[in-house]
């Protein structure tokens, strides 16, 4: 597996919650959030799609949804919304361009539309990065460092906006550096990661949107007891969730803590059996993980074991590119 990739996309794509709006933090919105970082995505969905209707289209809202889509998404590892997603946000930004526009408008309602635009353009420099698409993905994530900068100038309070800033920071200056071979730009790693721990200021639940993101990078920055630190706030917060069990499972096998990194794998498989949402290409991932942690301890039957359960079930998993290549992994361990 290319395992830097996977981290990559998994970053950058799941939990960009940059519409948990501090300076609203309306019950709805909560429960969205808790919503997604659990994974209901189908109530999640209905509940902002109930807000739209009754706000006629407001840019919240949309931001919502969008970040509910892009989140269901990454979750089942397909671009099955990816029409209705780049959609939504092409007309979250147009809207907040109709509205920039306007003459005489408050420091607050500027810093917000800001926001919502420069989080449209967030997400979809993300997804044309997912895609492939670099120079798209460096061009929108530029604009919207520009807004989301121009929204905290104007507003410090907006917490949210510094999570869009660090995470673009970071993995602009690791993967799109080292994809786009531009060498001009300036490492703005250790920047990024203040500025998510800013945006970790906040009281609503998108402090673990921040949190599960930081996670990721001190792994990448290969800062380990940080990132152990943070993934066990996440799991106590959130202990049914798959995303926050990941990544704290991830802690682990990438630290090379391999007895605790089984622990961690065995309770997610778990979570993933049991969950009504679940994606089988996870239980897929999760139990190739497993396997690879056990031949990496020597104990090479369980791994056999685990790759032989693999392969039994391989015609109930999606044929992607993605479980092709973690079943040909299976089949290394079984005949290692």
């Amino acid at each position: 597996m290319n395992t830097k990739r996977h981290i990559f996309l998994l970053c950058s794509s799941w939990l960009i919650f940059w519409g948990s709006l501090s300076f609203a933090q309306q019950p709805w919105i909560e429960q969205v959030t808790a919503m997604t970082i659990d994974g209901y995505f189908k109530k999640a969905e209905a509940l902002v799609n109930q807000k739209i209707a009754e706000t006629d289209s407001a840019l919240a809202p949309c931001l919502y949804l969008a970040s509910v889509l892009n989140s269901r998404m990454t979750h089942y590892e397909s671009n099955d919304q990816a029409g209705r997603f780049t959609r939504l946000l092409h007309f979250i930004i147009n809207k907040a361009n109709q509205q920039l526009d306007q003459p005489n408008l408050s420091d607050s309602l500027l810093a917000r539309l800001y926001f919502y635009r420069g989080s449209a353009y967030g997400y979809l420099g993300f997804f044309q990065g997912q895609n492939g698409q670099w120079f798209k993905a460096l061009k929108n994530g530029l604009k919207a460092i520009d807004d989301l900068t121009a929204c905290t100038k104007l507003d410090s309070t907006l917490f949210e906006a510094y999570l869009g800033l660090g995470t673009y920071k970071y993995w602009r200056s690791t993967k799109l550096k080292a994809v786009l071979w531009l060498p001009f730009l300036k490492d703005l790693r250790e920047e990024g990661i203040a500025d998510i721990k800013r945006a970790m200021r906040t009281s609503s639940n998108s402090r673990y949107m921040a949190l599960h993101q930081l996670v990721y990078i001190l792994i990448d920055y290969k800062h380990y007891d940080e990132a152990l630190e943070y993934s066990e706030q996440g799991i106590q917060k959130f202990p049914q969730s798959q995303f926050m069990w990941w990544a704290y499972a991830h802690v682990f096998f990438k630290s090379h803590q391999y007895h605790q990194a089984i622990k961690a794998y065995k309770h997610l498989l778990k979570l993933i059996e049991s969950h009504p949402e679940s994606n089988p290409s996870h239980w897929l991932d999760c139990q190739v993980r497993l396997a690879e942690v056990y031949k990496r301890l020597g104990q090479t039957q369980q791994a056999k074991q685990i790759a032989r359960l693999i392969l039994k079930h391989q015609k109930d998993f999606p044929d992607t590119e993605k479980n092709r290549q973690r079943l040909a992994h299976a089949r290394e361990l079984l005949n290692s």
